[in-house]
């Protein structure tokens, strides 16, 4: 992929999700115009970056958005429902448009269909097709005195056009533009923007009091400005200027003003040009980048030319620019500064000069307070600001694979010790490659920890689609809904917070749907008719735990046991005995819903249980607590990294096999003695607790009968809310791995959670305990 393509499409990302953010903020407040003004620069941003490709319909969509976004920062439309909807649809589309970009490098081909409906309804606000009014430009009043920029069109221009206006007894405007020095990032052309101003009559360059070192010179930042005499009126310079109206000053002049100088307290007046290369080249620059735009017309290329010779005869040469055209023209410039550039720094870059225009007022509207407070360095470090780097996702997944190798290599060192001790009979070197081990071994873990360091994520990415989510579905229910996040700044791995999109989207869609009351039955209810629904996230040890919360009309236990019992889910028994709590975690059984009518929202009785399994998968838990008539908070507890699993190994009927740490209990060995039955299961009591044992190898289908008269190892693991020991053959280590999805013929098979290489270069199968005895109790 073109490299700029795929800088464009990583900041497109965070642009729209800028503008999305936006829009739903300013739908809680319209009239905040620091939003508005935000929305509006994101999408001026994405549709001018747009410009760059070939991807006409993108540009055509995002300028009528803009053009909408416009004219409510102007005050001229106000933002209601109808228009958000319009927008968000818009900017939904080009994500859409910018995922099939992602894969093949152009837009779909429906793209020009797919947007002619929304350029119409983005338009319809501001008088269909036709352009905007005017910029939010405030008439100019007549000023009394010329500001200080004036003086950079040049006092032959001045005089000239003093002498005009007393003769016509009119007025003219004077603009004065200081782009910003990252504006080509942004798509705006500040030379395109002067040229449409209509009617332009003079024109001068603001340049810097210096101009940076040859190594330190960057060309893509923008470090010219520009003044304009134009008879054209306020509102056509707004227009024009429209997306840039900040940068930009305007006053209107009579002859007398423009003749009179600025009073003496004011800011340094702007002068002419200077004599020398300092300013030539700054002049010779600006020239060669018209010359490189769309072709100027006959007055306008006569004017560069008179501008060039100027600049030429500045630095001591004479060309002749009569009747040249735009290739000689620019041939001409190129010499020019190639000539100015080789005279050296000395040259190229002088001392600035007492009278250079960017000085005064031109150079505070440039730098603000807040930006100059900004540029100044760090008398530490000499660092501006923080430094963000962008790092391919693909690269730190193979970065923590190579972790995961690293690992897989420690481990192997255990096994080396062992074999010098047993099968060389070296203790010493034993010794010393356990050394070694131990230095390694902690080497690893502070590169693992600073590779899930740089996985992590904030849970505000998963709940960054919420507001949308919640939104959307209200307005379409009819129901009246706050969205609350709380600690949306805890932090998990990057794979948890993918995974745990989909589990999420269920439980709100099922809280929007089922727990929420209308407007109506909230008031009925003695309830504010507007609900609330909370997404909170909280770190919790070696966990992350989210919660989902509603105060709605919360789970009817008596109803949920009902048809629990009605599909065969629970026995006649559990009707009348089950508690309430454990009552309302029915609803995540297969198949189970509460439901009377299927919608495209819930009701089909899949989604409850495909959150039971997404968070299982996980290596989580879920649960649920609701009170009839308060409302419903569901639980979810998931490990804060799936990258790297710790794993007891164990044998059995002589196999090694993994099981996650975090469901270990504890590891006891009993005298045989010790191991009773009670209703046909082998139990054990520990520390007076009933246990009960499983056979593991009975429970793999594995042929192995444990030595009668041996003491039997046992591992207590934690599986469904509930201790059970597994009995085994032998207890290993502890190892970190990294866990492989099955994969091929076993890729079905739901007892092994994956598989891991240890450092003897056995493939470790991890069994997935609660699939493991749940087979057994089927069988049974």
């Amino acid at each position: 992929m073109n490299p700029l393509l795929a800088q464009f499409l990583a900041e497109a990302d965070d642009l729209l999700s800028q503008v999305g953010d936006g829009l739903l903020q300013l739908e809680l407040s319209p009239d905040d115009p620091n939003r508005i003004n935000d929305v509006f620069r994101a999408a001026h941003t994405l549709k001018g970056s747009s410009g760059l490709f070939d991807f006409p319909e993108l540009t055509s969509l995002t300028h009528a958005a803009e053009d909408l976004l416009d004219a409510v920062r102007a005050g001229r439309v106000r933002l209601d429902p109808t228009m958000t909807d319009a927008l968000l649809s818009a900017f939904d589309l080009i994500r859409g448009w910018l995922a099939h970009v992602t894969v093949h490098e152009q837009l779909p081909g429906t793209a020009h269909a797919d947007a002619a409906a929304l350029v119409v309804a983005l338009r319809a606000p501001i008088g269909g097709g036709t352009a905007p009014a005017a910029a939010a430009v405030r008439p100019a009043a007549l000023a009394t005195h010329a500001p200080a920029w004036i003086t950079a069109l040049g006092e032959p221009a001045v005089a000239g056009l003093v002498d005009w206006l007393r003769v016509t007894s009119a007025t003219m405007r004077f603009v004065c533009y200081q782009p910003d020095e990252g504006c080509f990032f942004r798509g705006e052309d500040p030379l395109l923007f002067i040229r449409q101003i209509p009617a332009l009559e003079r024109l001068g360059v603001l340049r810097p009091d210096a101009w940076p070192a040859p190594d330190d010179y960057d060309e893509y930042a923008c470090r010219l400005g520009f003044v304009v005499a134009t008879r054209a009126s306020v509102a056509e310079i707004g227009y024009v200027l429209r997306y840039v109206i900040e940068q930009v000053e305007i006053v209107e002049l009579d002859a007398t003003a423009l003749a009179t100088p600025p009073p003496p307290d004011t800011d340094l007046p702007a002068a002419p040009p200077a004599e020398g290369a300092t300013d030539a080249l700054g002049v010779l620059e600006a020239a060669r980048a018209t010359l490189a735009g769309p072709a100027p017309d006959g007055p306008h290329l006569r004017s560069i030319g008179r501008v060039v010779a100027g600049a030429a005869r500045s630095i001591g040469a004479v060309v002749d620019v009569d009747d040249a055209g735009v290739p000689e023209l620019a041939g001409i410039v190129d010499g020019l500064i190639g000539r100015v550039r080789a005279a050296g720094p000395a040259a190229a870059d002088g001392s600035p000069t007492a009278g250079s225009p960017m000085t005064g007022a031109a150079a505070d509207r440039r730098t603000g307070p807040a930006d100059r407070r900004a540029a100044e360095p760090d008398h530490e470090t000499g660092q501006v600001g923080t430094r963000v780097l962008k790092v391919d996702q693909a690269k730190v997944d193979r970065l923590m694979e190579l972790v995961g190798e690293l690992n897989v290599a420690k481990n192997g060192l255990t096994y080396l010790a062992e074999a010098a001790e047993e099968e060389f009979g070296s203790r010493v070197m034993g010794r010393r490659i356990k050394d070694q081990y131990a230095g390694l071994h902690r080497i690893a873990e502070e590169l693992q920890s600073a590779v899930m360091d740089v996985r992590m994520l904030p849970l505000s990415v998963s709940f960054s689609r919420f507001p949308r989510l919640v939104r959307d579905l209200s307005r379409r229910l009819g129901k009246r809904i706050e969205l609350v996040t709380e600690g949306e700044d805890t932090m998990a791995d990057k794979d948890v917070i993918e995974a745990l999109a989909d589990p999420l989207v269920h439980l709100v869609r099922n809280s929007l749907d089922h727990g929420i009351e209308t407007p109506d039955e909230r008031t009925t209810a003695g309830k504010p008719p507007q609900a609330s629904i909370t997404l909170s996230a909280v770190a919790d040890g070696d966990a992350v735990v989210v919660e989902v919360t509603d105060d709605g009309r919360g789970i009817d236990p008596v109803r949920v046991r009902q048809k629990a019992y009605e599909r065969g889910l629970i026995g006649e028994e559990q009707l009348e005995t089950m508690p309430d709590a454990d009552a309302v975690n029915l609803i995540f059984q297969p198949g189970f819903s509460t439901a009377e009518q299927v919608s495209d929202l819930s009701g089909r009785g899949v989604g409850m249980d495909a959150v039971r399994a997404s968070v299982e998968r996980l290596g989580g838990t879920v649960t649920m607590r609701s009170e009839r008539g308060a409302g419903t908070v569901t639980r979810l507890r998931l490990p804060l990294s799936m990258a790297v699993t710790q794993v007891m190994v164990i044998s059995v009927a002589g196999q090694r096999f993994g099981v996650p740490v975090d469901l270990v209990v504890e590891t006891v060995r009993v005298p045989r003695d010790d191991v009773g039955r009670v209703l046909h299961q082998d139990v054990v009591v520990l520390r007076d607790q009933v246990v009960p044992v499983v056979d593991l190898a009975a429970e793999l289908g594995l042929p192995w009968t444990p030595d009668p008269g041996a003491d039997r190892a046992i591992l207590v693991v934690s599986v469904g809310g509930g201790s059970v020991g597994l009995l085994v053959e032998r207890f290993h280590r502890e190892v970190d791995v990294i866990l492989k999805p099955m994969e091929g013929l076993l890729s079905n098979a739901g007892h092994f959670v994956g598989t891991a290489l240890l450092g003897d270069g056995l493939v470790l199968l991890v069994l997935n305990l609660k699939e493991v005895l749940s087979l057994g109790a089927r069988a049974a």
